[in-house]
This record gives structure tokens, C-alpha cells and sequence, in this order.
């Protein structure tokens, strides 16, 4: 009867968290898992013993034990999964809009709350981060539930709420290392109220402060060895800060967004006007239950203030470490500060109004301008290693530089494959060495990673190895590099005969260009079997003479993603791509017509068509 009664009572903020539940859980596992969450999965391993993990983490992981922990019992329990990973980020993120409207309602009053809740249910930076498998939706929970029993103590200062605050402080600082910052501005906080107390004497509350810390330090000294080991490193990926950046990592906040900021920045403005126009006291001193207003802004701009200002100056002084995501902690004070910007507007109709205009247009923004749940911005090594596995033979390597990201998906219970930890171009010297066997491999990369080998790599690769197949994916590429000795295509085409234009299932193909010099023949183009996905489809161009008797060319394939946006498909036909520069010395006198032949052993299809491609040898 109680939970029907709070439903009751509260049917605005069930209503949001259903709807900040479906934006968070739609399409979950859509996207790869990139670098970052890879990282996630390799160290949160429920093989692992927790040892291990932590031993793994020294090496690898700048952050703090915390979430790879619960990432680890929420796998041995649901199953070792991108799914699970996702999901359970996603579950943090509506924690955190549930600790919002707590904050907001702690601050203020249960309006604020809920326009917060709202606010933030929609907002692009953390439904992005929700549907993340990193620590930063848990890093937005955290630092509220830190901030929320921050103001629960200052307001009724007692044992039990220091012992409150202190523990979600350390949960807080038990999740990222950022949080520190966070930390540190509480305790400025603490310290304006231990100075100018409000409801009990400097002393009293200077020892329940002490009490408090006290508990943070203590659970917090397991977790001390990664983060001298984090705060010895001497260099890092991260550049040297721009002018602009708190700018650009404001717009991100809102998804950039041109709209949603326009009013975004007026509310914000509204809110500190309201505080201008607030009764001024002689006295310094804050009273949270006369002046919510004051005491909320001093909180919220202190929080932030703080937490901004500190990295900046230890960016410039030690290592760069601003990084718009590892600020996801400050998202908080700016949704409440919006969110009382748009309480204090008299006119109801209006509050209404702007407060539907902002959910719009973000939902516009995500779902439309973004296509978040449809448009690809992950790096995709589930899809490339789904075209290795479906295509590599079983003893052949695969080489990359980013080796260690692959066993999730190339070395599991169902797939072994021996993966290479190389550059292309070390591996090439190795086998000029003789050091490495030369013999056929894949080689993969990504991560801004392009194909770009040196002349000498160049040189003994085209010496020796064809590249029969080729694809790229968003953010990383991969090739099939075969002997030249071993590359002897054979394609049965009886089952067409007799040979007509179109033959087996439908196909569509186009040559782009074509062009026949006096040594060369030189095309490129497209085909693709119909009502499917191209990603285990081969293509050969075959040569056919006068007695229809062919001969297989050696084309190379290409990745070609504008004939998946051209024709609007809802199939991946992305590795339709073909090319070729040929030596007319392969070829006897006669005459020749081209024909592209396409076989997909995995949906069983296969189909080919005689083109009015023509070639003379004379």
C-alpha cells in the first residue's frame, strides 16, 4: 500500500523515469564496444580473480577499482556481455536522475526536483554516457548522491549524517579520480559553514565535519596505490587545453544543440537575476531554511567553480587531463541551476512552454539531427571481427597494433584465432628477417589508425601477397593478406549454365569506371546480392573468352559505405567495393566480356551477370 501511495504521489517523476529508462535502454547494444569500454570488459573479466583484476588495473587503468568491481559481480551474475555492460550502465544512469531530483528537491523544493529529472532525462551528454560501458553515469550518481547528504548534513548536522556524507563521499572518489576535485569542494563548503555556522556552534560541526572525513580517508586508503600509480604517470594522450575549452565542454553538455543552449544560457541568466534580486542579509551567514535560493547557489557554484578551475591549473602546471567526459560530475549543478532558473518564471503557461520546447527539441536533437540510435560513432571491432571470424581460415594470424582489444571477440569459448601484437610494418620486417614465416595473414587496425606502410612494406607486400579481401568499418579497416602461390581462386558456374545475362538470384552491380590503356586494364565498382547483408559475400570478376571458357581476375576489394547510403538500404552492403589494375600480359589473344560473379556460402545465395564490359587483345 505504501509503493501505491508513493506512486500516487509522485506519478511526475514515474512518468520520467519511464521515459529516461526507454531513451537509455532503446537500442542499447547498437553501437560496438570501442577502446574505453574493451578496456571495461578485459579488466572487469569474471575469470579474473579479484587480484588479478587489480593487478591488471596498475598496468592499465587510471581509475579507481569501484565500478570495474560491480561490473565484475553484475557479469558473473547476468553473463559476460556487451548487453549486460551496457545495461548496467544504463541502469546507474537512471539512478543518477533519481538522485537529481533528490538534490533538487534537498536544495529547493520538489519543483526544482522534477524539472531537473526532466531536464536531465533527455539531455544528449548523459543518455550518451548511460549507454556507455565506462564509469561516468556512475560518476553522475555518485557525485549527487555525494552533494545531496552534503546538504542533508549542513541543514541537520548529527553522527548519522556525517556518517551519511562520508561514505557517499568516498563512493563518490571510490569511481573516478576526477571526484577528487568534487570532494575538495565540498570541504570548502564544509569549511564556510564550520566559520559561519547557521544552526550549531563552529566546534559541533567542525567535529561532525572531522567525523566525516575521517571515514573517507579510512575507506579510502585501499584504493591509494592506484592512484599514486595514476598521478606518477609523466605523459598522457591528452592535449594541452584551448582557450575555448570550458566553452566547447559547455555545448557538449547540451549536445550542441544551438537551440536547447539559447535556453539553456537565458535560464541561467534568469536564475542569477533572481539571486541578485534576493533580500540581502547583513550577515554572511547562509540559512538553508530561510534561503533556499542562497544556499543553493553557493553550493552549485562552488561545486562547479571548483571542479573546473583546479584541473585547468594542473593542466598547465603537470599533465593535460581536461577530457569533457571526466566532467560528466558538474552536469548536476548546471541541470538544477537550470532547473530553478525555470521555477522562479510567474507565468505558468510560459514555464510550461519553455520547459516542452527544451524536451523537443533535445528529443529532435537525439533522435533526428544525431540519429543516436541509428547512425554508427563507436569504433566497430565487434563487426570487424565478426568479418574476420566469418572469413579467415582456421590456422591464419591476425595481426594488430591493437591486439590486445581482440580476444573478447576473436579468442572466447566459441572462436581461437592466435592474435599478433605488431604494426604492419614491424610484422613485414620480421618475415623480410625470416624471423616471421611469410605466409598468409589479416592484419587489423583502427582508432585513427590508417593504412599508411612504408614504401618498403609496400614493396614486399605487393612482391608477395594479394589482398583478396578488404573492409573498413567506422574507425578501423582490415585486409586479408594471401600468398600469391596460394591465391588460386576456384568458382564452379555450372550450375548457371547455360550462361545468360542474369543468372542465380538477383544482383545489382555497376562499373564505375573503366578504362583499357596499352598494357593495362583498370576498373572499379560495385555488386551486391539483393535482400541481404554483404559482409560475407565474395566477388570475382571473371574474364570470359568466345567459348565462354573464364578466367578469374585479381581484383582487390573495397569498402564502399556511400552504396549503403545511396540506395537507403536497411542491409549493410558497405563491402560491395571492387577494383583492379590487371596486365593485359595475363591474357591470350581474342576477345573478352567481364562478368561478376557473387557467392555468399553463409545465406546460401549466389548469382552472376555477363556485363557489356568488353576487352581486345591483340
Amino acid at each position: 500500500m505504501k509503493l501505491v501511495y508513493w506512486i500516487k504521489s509522485n506519478k511526475w517523476l514515474v512518468i520520467i523515469l519511464f521515459l529516461a529508462t526507454a531513451l537509455r535502454v532503446y537500442n542499447v547494444d547498437f553501437q560496438s564496444i570501442w577502446l574505453d569500454e574493451i578496456h571495461t570488459i578485459n579488466e572487469a573479466n569474471p575469470s579474473l580473480s579479484f587480484s588479478e583484476m587489480y593487478q591488471l588495473m596498475m598496468i592499465t587503468e587510471p581509475h579507481p577499482p569501484l565500478y570495474f568491481i560491480l561490473v565484475k559481480i553484475v557479469f558473473t551474475v547476468f553473463g559476460y556481455t556487451t548487453f549486460v555492460l551496457r545495461c548496467f550502465s544504463a541502469l546507474l544512469g537512471v539512478g543518477g536522475l533519481l538522485a537529481v531530483y533528490f538534490l533538487g528537491k534537498e536544495l529547493m523544493n520538489k519543483q526544482v526536483g522534477i524539472i531537473s529529472a526532466l531536464l536531465l532525462s533527455v539531455n544528449y551528454f548523459h543518455l550518451y554516457h548511460s549507454q556507455d560501458g565506462r564509469m561516468y553515469s556512475m560518476l553522475f550518481l555518485t557525485t549527487t548522491l555525494s552533494f545531496l547528504f552534503l546538504a542533508k548534513f549542513i541543514k541537520k548536522p548529527s553522527y548519522q549524517t556525517a556518517v551519511l556524507h562520508g561514505f557517499f563521499a568516498v563512493l563518490m572518489i571510490y569511481t573516478h579520480f576526477f571526484a577528487l576535485f568534487a570532494l575538495f569542494a565540498e570541504y570548502l563548503i564544509l569549511l564556510f559553514f564550520i566559520l559561519k555556522p547557521f544552526k550549531t556552534d563552529s566546534k559541533k560541526f567542525f567535529f561532525f565535519s572531522c567525523i566525516s572525513g575521517l571515514i573517507t580517508l579510512v575507506l579510502y586508503l585501499p584504493s591509494l596505490k592506484l592512484f599514486f600509480a595514476a598521478s606518477e604517470r609523466t605523459s598522457i594522450w591528452i592535449p594541452i587545453p584551448e582557450v575555448d575549452v570550458y566553452t566547447q565542454m559547455f555545448k557538449e553538455f547540451f549536445g550542441q544543440s544551438e537551440i536547447v543552449l539559447f535556453f539553456v544560457i537565458a535560464l541561467l541568466f534568469y536564475g542569477f537575476i533572481r539571486l541578485f534580486e534576493s533580500t540581502r542579509e547583513e550577515s554572511v551567514t547562509i540559512n538553508p531554511d530561510k534561503n533556499e535560493l542562497n544556499f543553493s547557489f553557493f553550493i552549485l557554484i562552488t561545486w562547479i567553480m571548483v571542479t573546473l578551475l583546479i584541473p585547468l591549473v594542473l593542466s598547465f602546471v603537470n599533465l593535460p587531463m581536461l577530457i569533457s567526459r571526466y566532467f560528466i560530475n558538474i552536469l548536476p549543478a548546471l541541470i538544477i541551476l537550470i532547473s530553478i532558473g525555470i521555477f522562479y518564471i510567474r507565468n505558468h503557461i510560459v514555464k510550461l512552454g519553455i520547459i516542452a520546447l527544451i524536451i523537443v527539441f533535445s528529443l529532435i536533437d537525439v533522435v533526428i539531427v544525431k540519429r543516436f540510435y541509428t547512425s554508427t560513432y563507436k569504433t566497430q571491432f565487434r563487426e570487424l571481427s565478426l568479418f574476420i571470424q566469418k572469413n579467415k581460415k582456421t590456422d591464419e594470424k591476425v595481426v594488430s597494433s591493437l591486439a590486445w582489444y581482440f580476444p573478447f571477440f576473436l579468442n572466447n569459448k566459441e572462436v581461437k584465432t592466435n592474435l599478433i601484437e605488431n604494426n604492419l610494418d614491424s610484422y613485414v620486417a620480421e618475415m623480410i628477417s625470416g624471423k616471421e614465416q611469410t605466409i598468409s595473414f589479416w592484419y587489423a587496425d583502427g582508432h585513427q589508425r590508417t593504412y599508411n606502410p612504408s614504401q618498403a612494406t609496400l614493396d614486399f607486400l605487393n612482391a608477395n601477397f594479394v589482398v583478396d579481401l578488404n573492409s573498413d568499418f567506422y574507425d578501423c579497416w582490415t585486409k586479408h593478406y594471401i600468398l600469391k602461390k596460394d591465391y588460386n581462386p576456384k568458382v564452379d558456374i555450372s550450375a548457371f549454365y547455360p550462361l545468360k545475362m542474369l543468372n542465380g538470384d538477383r544482383m545489382n552491380y555497376s562499373f564505375e569506371s573503366f578504362n583499357v590503356t596499352n598494357d593495362k586494364i583498370i576498373f572499379n565498382g560495385w555488386a551486391y546480392l539483393e535482400n541481404q547483408d554483404a559482409l560475407t559475400t565474395r566477388i570475382y570478376v571473371l574474364a570470359f573468352d568466345e567459348q565462354n571458357n573464364y578466367t578469374i581476375l585479381n581484383i582487390q576489394n573495397t569498402t564502399r559505405k556511400d552504396v549503403t547510403t545511396y540506395f537507403k538500404s536497411k542491409f549493410n552492403i558497405d563491402n560491395s567495393g571492387f577494383s583492379a589494375e590487371i596486365d593485359k600480359t595475363a591474357f591470350r589473344k581474342g576477345n573478352y566480356k567481364l562478368g561478376i560473379l557473387l557467392f555468399d556460402d553463409q545465406n546460401k545465395s549466389k548469382g552472376l551477370v555477363i556485363t557489356d564490359k568488353k576487352v581486345t587483345i591483340d
